[in-house]
C-alpha cells in the first residue's frame, strides 16, 4: 500500500508453470478447433479413459490433465496452477516440482480408473480430462507448507490455509459418496490430494535423512580433526595409587 492506493502483485510464472499454462491453452484451442470444424474430439484418444489403460494407452495417464471440458473448467484450474503452483516451484524448485505434478496427476487418474473399474464412481469407458486432481494437490501442499495464511472458501469465506484444505478434503469426501453423477471425478480430486500428501511426506523424509547424513558426516570430519591435532601418542595417567607404571599408547 503505497499513497492510500493499494497495489496488487501478479505471481511470476515459473519455468514449469510457464509450460503447463501455454500447454493446456493450445490444446483446449485445438479442441475447439477440431471439434467444431473437423467433428473430431481429442477427448477418447488423450483423455484417461480407465479401460484403455487395460490395454495400453498409458499416456493417457499423463495427457488428460491438459485437457479441459470449458472455458471455466480451464481458467479456474490454470488460475489456481498460476498462482498456488508458481510459488511452490520457486520453494522446491522446477525438478522436484514437476515430480509433485505428475505424482498428484498420476494419483488422481489411478484413484478414479481403480474404483471406475470397480463399478464405482464413472463407468470404465468414460473418459475423464482436466488438472482438477492436480489442483487439489497442489493446494493441499499450500494448505500444509503455509497453514497461517488466508485463502478464500469459495472466493468469499477467508479462513487459514490449513483450515480450507480440510474443508476442502471434506467436501470432495461426501461429494464422492452423494454426487456420483454430477459429471465431476472427485475421487480424482481426493485421489490427487493423497497422491500430494505422500509425495510430501517422502520429501520430509528425504530431507531428514539428507539432514541426518550431513549431519553424521559433520561429526566424523570434527572427530577426524581432533585425532588429527592429538598425534598418534597420547598419555595415559594411571592413578597415583597404582603400583603399574604410567605408560604410553
Amino acid at each position: 500500500m503505497r499513497r492510500g492506493s493499494v497495489q496488487l502483485a501478479a505471481p511470476p510464472v515459473t519455468p514449469v508453470v510457464k509450460v503447463v499454462l501455454i500447454s493446456s491453452g493450445v490444446l483446449f484451442l485445438l479442441q475447439l478447433i477440431l471439434e467444431t470444424f473437423g467433428g473430431f474430439s481429442l477427448t477418447p484418444l488423450l483423455g484417461f479413459v480407465p479401460v484403455r489403460m487395460l490395454s495400453g494407452w498409458f499416456w493417457q495417464l499423463f495427457t488428460y490433465s491438459f485437457l479441459h471440458a470449458s472455458m471455466f473448467h480451464l481458467l479456474f484450474n490454470l488460475l489456481v496452477i498460476w498462482t498456488v503452483g508458481s510459488e511452490l516451484e520457486s520453494l522446491w524448485g522446477s525438478r522436484t516440482f514437476t515430480a509433485f505434478y505428475v505424482v498428484c496427476a498420476l494419483g488422481a487418474a489411478l484413484t478414479h480408473g481403480g474404483f471406475a473399474l470397480l463399478g464405482i464412481g464413472g463407468g470404465p469407458e468414460t473418459p475423464v480430462i482436466g488438472s482438477s486432481g492436480v489442483v487439489y494437490g497442489l493446494l493441499l501442499a499450500y494448505g500444509i507448507l503455509f497453514g497461517e495464511r488466508t485463502m478464500y472458501f469459495f472466493m468469499l469465506f477467508p479462513m487459514q490455509a490449513r483450515f480450507f484444505v480440510l474443508l476442502l478434503g471434506a467436501v470432495e469426501l461426501v461429494s464422492s459418496v452423494f454426487s456420483g453423477r454430477d459429471g465431476v471425478s472427485h475421487l480424482a480430486h481426493l485421489g490427487g490430494m493423497v497422491a500430494g500428501f505422500g509425495c510430501l511426506a517422502a520429501m520430509a523424509l528425504w530431507k531428514k535423512r539428507q539432514r541426518l547424513a550431513a549431519a553424521t558426516d559433520h561429526v566424523s570430519k570434527e572427530r577426524k580433526k581432533r585425532l588429527k591435532k592429538a598425534g598418534h601418542l597420547r598419555l595415559v595417567p594411571g592413578s597415583e595409587e597404582e603400583d603399574e607404571p604410567k605408560h604410553w599408547n
